[in-house]
């Protein structure tokens, strides 16, 4: 009798984890109408089962909620099948916040616990950018050493190079950048007069969501930033965020009525500009 409850224990626990799975990829894939319904049933039953977390991260629409329920599913199941896929959501939503160091922090956990992970080589990449952009550029040279020799096949000395040459790049001015006359910047130029407006500006701000790129404590970085999206055709725009006694500028994008419409135009900027974003809502 006891045998037979047992079975049917785990056999509840493996339908469920194949549920979850299910799940999981439809959200990835942009349907959530399945997870709305079936997520709070599957939380009541398994509040501790870290696929749901997974799931119930997912489904999260403020940023740093979702944050912190991937980083519970790591404190708590870092071996889960799903404990990679967590830290680079942790380490994606410090990065996009401007939180670089955070973000450093996290994504050092890639190669040293998830070396076979799908993520490594955008976790590598990543690493090094946030050491860069956060001044650390020589910690970022070693690690790119070790890396070298970690992991042969990701060729790290060419990222290391192009990430080093494009954060220099990047250095440069919204004026020195117009000022340039290049037909990059005609381009940018004309999208700048191509913006919404007034009126249409007023009617977005009643939208609920926007994209977040970046914040930075540096306007001219945020401006990069800026001209960067507008060139590659994304409607950016720089907010001042204030956190005690730091402004923060921020580098966001569009106004968007539902999570699921900004997530998509976050997937164009990371296939088009190899940026990440966060949805976050607009206040």
């Amino acid at each position: 009798m006891r045998y037979i409850v047992l079975l049917n224990i785990f056999m509840s626990i493996l339908v469920c984890q194949e549920h979850l799975d299910v799940l999981i990829q439809e959200v990835l894939s942009g349907s959530r109408d399945s997870a709305i319904i079936y997520l709070p049933m599957i939380e009541k039953q398994y509040p501790h089962n870290p696929n749901m977390l997974f799931l119930k991260g997912l489904m999260e629409t403020n940023g740093e909620d979702a944050m912190k329920i991937f980083v519970e599913l790591y404190n708590n199941h870092p071996t889960s099948e799903y404990g990679d896929d967590a830290v680079m959501k942790v380490a994606e939503y410090y990065y996009a916040s401007g939180l670089y160091v955070q973000s450093a922090e996290w994504l050092k956990k890639m190669p040293i616990y998830f070396s076979r992970s799908k993520h490594i080589e955008r976790a590598v990449k990543l690493f090094l950018n946030s050491l860069i952009v956060s001044g650390h550029r020589d910690t970022a040279i070693f690690y790119s050493k070790v890396f070298k020799r970690q992991f042969p096949s990701l060729d790290v000395e060419e990222k290391i190079s192009d990430l080093l040459e494009g954060y220099d790049n990047s250095k440069l001015s919204l004026k020195d950048n117009i000022k340039s006359g290049s037909e990059k910047n005609q381009k940018v130029l004309k999208s700048l007069e191509s913006l919404p407006s007034k009126e249409t500006e007023i009617y977005n701000r009643l939208l609920k969501y926007s994209l977040q790129t970046g914040a930075f404590s540096k306007k001219e970085n945020a401006e990069s930033q800026k001209i960067y999206l507008i060139s590659g055709g994304f409607n950016a725009r720089i907010a001042e965020l204030y956190q005690k006694s730091i402004i923060l500028y921020v580098v966001r994008i569009g106004y968007y009525n539902t999570t699921n419409e900004a997530e998509q135009v976050g997937k164009k900027i990371k296939n088009f500009l190899s940026l990440d974003t966060i949805v976050v809502t607009n206040k």
